[in-house]
């Protein structure tokens, strides 16, 4: 059965040439970054369906307002993406063209979208400039004209359309400010929807204006899924679960083909502890978007903690192969690898996270145990110093260092770096207990029972801090 959708197409310029320009694993990170950056814009615009078409994507929307701004905040994300990798020359910024038309569209089950306005999507997209968003007279007429600022690129004559010539349009900008001046009580829900929309990725996510613009958007319209589904993520960034589980249910109620909702729905289960939901809603989105990259990393998680290693490892090399730029993702196979015995693997992701980014203080906090635990204890000290120096409130960091240099004699320092433990993390009863028994080696009795008084009150179900705690002076 058809349907009347905004289909978009965003296409990455020049990207036959980047595998040319490029060595291959340059270009295969870069082509990662973009699906990632594109695909997670999509969710939070709720996008009813997405397809990889090999240098782009094809995206549907149900409404025109809703394509136009998610193409025009693409395109400022993925420019300030490539800005945030680093030198032009290793990260050239290949510049995305859109295109969007209005029209009927025909899902095909397991196959897909087709249709006539997909076919003119696609022929818009490739008239479209570097780093610009053409649209049909057809998305035109269904816009909020007054809040764009648009112009006219003439009449093209486009393969295959049903028209001789066909009007385009280029969409320059979206004012913002004057969707947030707009009386309230004038508001559409799909209004409300982008006002919210608005606010996420800015220092205003999660706050009271946001809620208030997914509560408003579900007043006028119920059922609302997009605006169920991140109501509930804000809901769950303030630890309110329960309302949260709600929303996440209502969403995937009227969209139970909601990849996203899945996710989300199912990170939050698995910090509460509910494997089983977890699992199975991961494995939705999954079955929904085999691409999915967060729910690909989500499950190893959940896997890892299981122990079921070889499966998480899967999942793991899943989301590297989509997002090889993926730091997180690499510390996290690099654990597990050390868990499953394989240490000079392990060493490798290692090596390869601080080659994408040499200053993440977790990659090096890592490495840095790993090589403690295979006895090279100065390549170790150098990642902990390196850590601190990245970020200098690193407790874990702090009162790992001070072990190796009270281990080695270094007494002042070892006491220096405990006390900088605690000022970063003061209800920390490892750093409390290993400051105490230092005191105690320096003699200073009055402090040593301080802090291990304080180990115990803090972690009173540990052995070695009541112990402690009982040792003669």
């Amino acid at each position: 059965m058809g349907r009347y959708a905004a289909v978009l197409f965003a296409d990455l310029v020049d990207h036959s040439e980047g595998w040319h320009r490029l060595p291959r694993n340059r270009m295969v990170d870069l082509i990662g970054e973009y699906r990632y950056v594109a695909e997670g814009l999509a969710g939070v615009y709720g996008s009813v369906y997405r397809e990889w078409t090999g240098d782009g994507h094809m995206f549907l929307f149900e409404k025109a307002d809703t394509a136009a701004q998610f193409g025009l905040r693409l395109i400022e994300g993925w420019r300030q993406s490539s800005e945030a990798r680093g030198s032009p020359n290793a990260f050239p910024h290949l510049p995305i063209r859109i295109g969007c038309h209005f029209g009927e569209c025909t899902p095909i089950p397991g196959e897909g979208w087709i249709g006539r306005a997909n076919g003119i999507a696609k022929r818009v997209e490739a008239e479209a400039d570097p780093d610009d968003v053409f649209v049909t007279e057809s998305v035109l007429d269904l816009l909020d004209l007054p809040l764009y600022t648009f112009e006219s690129v003439g009449m093209r004559r486009l393969k295959g359309d049903y028209l001789e010539e066909r009007s385009l349009y280029r969409l320059l900008a979206f004012d913002h400010a004057g969707l947030a001046a707009k009386p309230p009580e004038k508001l559409t829900a799909e209004e409300w929807f982008l006002r919210g929309v608005t606010v996420v990725g800015t220092p205003a996510e999660n706050s009271e204006e946001e809620e208030r613009c997914w509560r408003a958007a579900l007043e006028l319209r119920p059922e609302f899924a997009e605006a169920h589904s991140n109501l509930a993520i804000l809901l769950r960034s303030r630890g309110e679960d329960q309302d949260a589980a709600r929303h996440y249910h209502d969403a995937l109620r009227l969209r139970p083909d909601y990849p996203e909702a899945h996710y989300n729905y199912a990170a939050m289960l698995a910090a509460r502890g509910s494997s089983v939901g977890a699992d199975h809603h991961y494995n939705e989105a999954l079955q929904l978007r085999p691409d999915y990259v967060d729910a690909h990393h989500g499950l190893a998680g959940l896997l890892a903690a299981q122990g079921r290693l070889a499966e998480a490892e899967e999942h793991y090399r899943e989301v590297l192969r989509l997002r090889p730029e993926s730091v997180e993702a690499r510390n996290d196979l690099a654990v597990l690898l050390e868990e499953a015995g394989r240490p000079v693997e392990a060493a490798e992701q290692y090596r390869q996270a601080l080659r994408i980014d040499e200053d993440s203080p977790q990659t090096h906090y890592n490495y840095a145990l790993s090589l403690e635990s295979r006895g090279d204890r100065a390549a170790a000290e150098d990642h902990y110093r390196t850590a601190i120096r990245i970020w200098p409130e690193y407790g874990e960091a702090h009162n790992n260092l001070a072990i190796l240099l009270q281990d080695a004699g270094e007494l002042a320092q070892a006491e220096e770096h405990y006390r900088k433990a605690l000022e970063a993390r003061p209800d920390d009863p490892e750093a409390h207990h290993n400051l105490g028994l230092l005191l105690r080696t320096l003699g200073d009795e009055t402090g040593a029972e301080h802090h291990l008084r304080t180990a115990h009150s803090l972690a009173p179900d540990v052995p070695a801090f009541r112990s402690a705690l009982e040792t003669p002076r």
